[in-house]
Protein backbone atom coordinates (compact mmCIF):
# COMPACT_ATOMS: atom_id res chain seq x y z
CA UNK A 1 0.00 0.00 0.00
CA UNK A 2 1.38 3.20 -0.59
CA UNK A 3 1.21 6.35 1.45
CA UNK A 4 0.58 9.95 1.19
CA UNK A 5 3.90 11.70 -0.27
CA UNK A 6 3.81 14.37 2.36
CA UNK A 7 5.85 13.84 5.68
CA UNK A 8 6.61 15.55 8.52
CA UNK A 9 9.50 15.66 10.50
CA UNK A 10 9.72 16.52 14.05
CA UNK A 11 13.18 16.98 15.91
CA UNK A 12 12.71 16.12 19.74
CA UNK A 13 13.72 18.63 22.42
CA UNK A 14 14.55 15.36 24.37
CA UNK A 15 15.76 12.34 22.53
CA UNK A 16 14.47 8.82 24.28
CA UNK A 17 16.34 6.03 24.34
CA UNK A 18 13.95 3.02 23.05
CA UNK A 19 13.51 -1.01 23.57
CA UNK A 20 17.15 -1.96 22.23
CA UNK A 21 19.25 0.41 22.61
CA UNK A 22 18.26 3.13 19.70
CA UNK A 23 18.58 6.43 20.57
CA UNK A 24 15.61 8.50 18.69
CA UNK A 25 16.10 11.84 18.17
CA UNK A 26 14.03 12.84 14.91
CA UNK A 27 10.60 11.38 14.20
CA UNK A 28 8.65 11.51 10.93
CA UNK A 29 4.82 11.63 11.02
CA UNK A 30 3.26 10.28 7.64
CA UNK A 31 -0.12 12.51 6.56
CA UNK A 32 -3.40 10.10 7.93
CA UNK A 33 -5.53 8.68 5.60
CA UNK A 34 -9.41 8.22 6.27
CA UNK A 35 -8.74 4.59 7.53
CA UNK A 36 -6.67 5.56 10.13
CA UNK A 37 -9.14 8.18 11.39
CA UNK A 38 -11.60 5.17 11.17
CA UNK A 39 -9.07 2.67 13.04
CA UNK A 40 -8.84 5.31 15.60
CA UNK A 41 -13.01 5.61 16.21
CA UNK A 42 -12.91 1.77 16.44
CA UNK A 43 -10.01 1.83 18.81
CA UNK A 44 -10.20 0.60 22.55
CA UNK A 45 -9.70 3.15 25.67
CA UNK A 46 -10.24 6.91 26.40
CA UNK A 47 -9.24 9.38 24.11
CA UNK A 48 -5.56 10.11 25.11
CA UNK A 49 -4.77 6.31 24.69
CA UNK A 50 -6.83 6.10 21.25
CA UNK A 51 -5.29 9.49 19.76
CA UNK A 52 -1.45 8.10 21.12
CA UNK A 53 -2.02 4.93 19.23
CA UNK A 54 -3.22 6.80 16.03
CA UNK A 55 0.08 8.80 16.21
CA UNK A 56 2.20 6.45 16.79
CA UNK A 57 0.99 4.30 13.89
CA UNK A 58 1.52 7.47 11.75
CA UNK A 59 5.11 7.92 13.02
CA UNK A 60 5.72 4.15 12.26
CA UNK A 61 6.74 4.21 16.48
CA UNK A 62 5.26 1.37 18.67
CA UNK A 63 2.51 2.76 21.48
CA UNK A 64 5.44 1.87 24.22
CA UNK A 65 7.81 4.17 21.99
CA UNK A 66 5.32 7.38 22.37
CA UNK A 67 4.97 6.45 26.00
CA UNK A 68 8.34 7.33 26.85
CA UNK A 69 8.48 11.01 25.07
CA UNK A 70 8.08 14.05 27.37
CA UNK A 71 4.84 15.98 26.66
CA UNK A 72 7.12 18.96 25.00
CA UNK A 73 8.00 16.74 22.43
CA UNK A 74 4.46 14.98 22.28
CA UNK A 75 2.59 18.11 21.88
CA UNK A 76 4.97 18.92 18.88
CA UNK A 77 3.45 15.32 17.26
CA UNK A 78 0.23 16.37 18.19
CA UNK A 79 0.83 20.11 16.47
CA UNK A 80 1.79 18.06 13.25
CA UNK A 81 -1.38 15.94 12.91
CA UNK A 82 -3.01 19.00 13.29
CA UNK A 83 -0.93 20.62 10.21
CA UNK A 84 -2.41 17.60 8.34
CA UNK A 85 -6.11 18.43 8.88
CA UNK A 86 -5.75 21.91 6.90
CA UNK A 87 -5.99 21.86 3.39
CA UNK A 88 -2.23 21.16 1.57
CA UNK A 89 -2.18 25.32 0.60
CA UNK A 90 -2.91 26.64 3.53
CA UNK A 91 -0.48 24.17 5.97
CA UNK A 92 2.58 25.85 6.55
CA UNK A 93 5.94 24.73 4.76
CA UNK A 94 8.29 23.40 7.06
CA UNK A 95 11.26 24.99 8.30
Amino acid sequence: MSFPAETRTIKLFTPVKLEGGTELNVVHMREPLVRDRIAHAKDRGNEEEKEARMIAQLCNLSEQDIWLLTAADYAQLTDAFNVFMLPPAERPKES
